[in-house]
Order: C-alpha cells, then sequence, then structure tokens
C-alpha cells in the first residue's frame, strides 16, 4: 500500500489528526477548508464536501443547533462544547461533540469547528433531562455563559422559567404557549453578558449611565439571538419583559394591550425572583413581601387577571421556587 507523501508537516498532521477540522463561513455555512477525519467517519470524499454547507440539514440530526453554534461565534461569549448526532451516507448515527471559535484567514473572518467522535454524545445531545428539543442544547449553552459572567444570577433564569411555565398552565394556555413563554424565560436576561461585572456587582446606587447600560440588556440580547430559529413569539417575550402596562417600562414605554401577556408573565416571575433573593444592592424579601408589591401593581404594571392568578397560586396551591 502506498504511504501518503507530505513535504509540509503541518499538512502531515492536519491528515492524520483523530479530530475534524472544518473552517465555516459564518454567514453562508460554506465550508472553506477541511482536513480529511469528517469525511472519512462519514464514508465520503473530502472533496465531496468542500464548498457546500456546513449545516445542511441532509447531514445532521440537529442542524439548528450546529448553524446556531457557528452564528454565535460572533458573539463576546466563549461557548462551550456540545453534543450533536451526524449523519453518515448509511444514514447511521455518528455521535460527536463539537466546538466552534472565531478565526481570522487573510482578512476573512470563519469559524473553526472542531469535531471529535464520542460514544456519549448522541445520548447527551437527546436526552429529555437537558432538554426537549436540540435547540435546547443551545439555550442551555447560553444560560450557563450568563451564569458564569454573572454568578448572582445563578439559578435565576430557571427559578423564572418555572413559574412562567407554571403560570401559563394554570392559565389555561395552549401547549405551545406555555413552551414559548418557558423558552423566553429561559434566556430573557442573555443581554447580560456585555454588562461589566463590576456594574452587575456593585453595591451602591447606580449612576443614569449605569442604568442605562443595564437597560440595554433587552436589545443585546435580541441581536445576540439573530440567527436562531424559534417557534412562536419567543423573541417578542424578550423583548417586552421589561415592559408595563402603563407605560412605565423599557425599552419601548409599550402600553395596554400592546404589552404581550407572555411578556407580563415572565415580568411577573422576574420581579418575584429578584426581590426573594439577596441582590448585591438589597436584601432579600419574604414572599409575602414580594406579593403584596405585586398586588400593588395589578391593573397598573400587570394585567390584574395575571396578578390575581398568580398570587393565588402562591397562596392557595402552595406553589414555591424550585431550588435550582
Amino acid at each position: 500500500m502506498k504511504e501518503d507523501k507530505f513535504d509540509d508537516p503541518d499538512q502531515l498532521m492536519l491528515a492524520q489528526a483523530d479530530a475534524g477540522l472544518v473552517l465555516v463561513d459564518p454567514v453562508s455555512g460554506r465550508i472553506e477548508g477541511l482536513n480529511p477525519a469528517w469525511p472519512q467517519w462519514l464514508g465520503r470524499a473530502t472533496a465531496s464536501l468542500q464548498g457546500t454547507v456546513f449545516w445542511d440539514e441532509g447531514g445532521w440530526r440537529q442542524p439548528e443547533v450546529v448553524r446556531s453554534l457557528v452564528s454565535l461565534t460572533s458573539l463576546p461569549l466563549a461557548m462551550p462544547p456540545m453534543a450533536v448526532t451526524a449523519l453518515n451516507e448509511d444514514r447511521e448515527s455518528l455521535s460527536l461533540v463539537i466546538s466552534a471559535r472565531s478565526v481570522n484567514l487573510s482578512g476573512q473572518r470563519l469559524v473553526l469547528c472542531t469535531l471529535v467522535r464520542s460514544s456519549s454524545a448522541q445520548a447527551l445531545a437527546m436526552s429529555s433531562s437537558v432538554a426537549e428539543t436540540a435547540l435546547m442544547g443551545v439555550v442551555q449553552a447560553l444560560i450557563t455563559v450568563l451564569e458564569v459572567h454573572d454568578p448572582d444570577s445563578i439559578g435565576h433564569q430557571r427559578r423564572v422559567a418555572d413559574l412562567a411555565g407554571t403560570l401559563a398552565r394554570k392559565l389555561q394556555w395552549r401547549p405551545d404557549e406555555v413552551e414559548a413563554v418557558i423558552l423566553a424565560a429561559l434566556i430573557h436576561d442573555l443581554g447580560m453578558v456585555t454588562v461589566p461585572s463590576r456594574i452587575l456587582g456593585k453595591t451602591e446606587m447606580l449612576s443614569q449611565a449605569e442604568v442605562k447600560q443595564i437597560q440595554k440588556h433587552v436589545m443585546t440580547a435580541l441581536d445576540m439571538l439573530n440567527h436562531i430559529e424559534f417557534a412562536g413569539p419567543v423573541k417578542a417575550y424578550i423583548a417586552q419583559h421589561h415592559e408595563r402596562i402603563d407605560g412605565s417600562g423599557y425599552p419601548l414605554g409599550l402600553k395596554g394591550a400592546d404589552v404581550l401577556r407572555g411578556s407580563q408573565v415572565i415580568g411577573m416571575s422576574d420581579m418575584l425572583d429578584a426581590m426573594t433573593r439577596d441582590r448585591p444592592y438589597q436584601s432579600a424579601q419574604t414572599m409575602d413581601q414580594a406579593l403584596q408589591v405585586l398586588l400593588v401593581s395589578s391593573g397598573i404594571q400587570f394585567d390584574a387577571d395575571l396578578v390575581q392568578a398568580c398570587v393565588a397560586l402562591f397562596v392557595q396551591e402552595g406553589y414555591r421556587f424550585p431550588g435550582v
């Protein structure tokens, strides 16, 4: 058998690497370069993949996860590796772990994706305990990044999502509406990753400029999620979770029926969790105190029927935030 000859040691190492290396254009998804490992695993020729779209639905069980991970490399985040499942020529599953980072090659921004085979990747990717859909893998990664940036927020997204989902079910909303509320609540504060830690951890009163910087987190989150496809009004809920029906909210100062009820549910849940946990600038209130504040907002900041249902959930049904 004839051995391959390489004049360039770098080319030799790339060819013999036990990891798939793929250079991708983050806008078009076009594969600009790759080493032989991934094509060999798929049972395809390297040349047949060159120039194709990396997240083509024909090659992945979770194409939206692959596309989202590539898109998110443009953000100021260190995205953790994710478990995905590729499909070989015989449509058999190939369990992989994928990581991606932005690189500059001759003035062009590309994304270098590294693929490693893993027997446990498929189980992780499809596990309902991790996520109900492949997209939830991306959401979980975003939550982790936010909590690393702001340790004070650990568990906040999940608590808000639990209350918002429980309340939406109590109100007998359709299953797809409940899912949209939960998903939006899980990442409603994502834009906080761009707020400096010194501001998030400040114990004294914030300046007006610092308040405005924090308020920008809503629009920042929408920018960050621009390339991720969500079913239903997930992005709209995120955009409005700080709006209030009396027009006192932000970023647009919407009023009345213009404020989506799903956003109000997230806003109430966010407010209750914020009031009942210790923050750098305030001590936790009791749940009774927090519910009294919520009752004062009835018909002013939030629709009265939503407030009444939320209070009843705690007082009559004994709901409490989960210990996450």
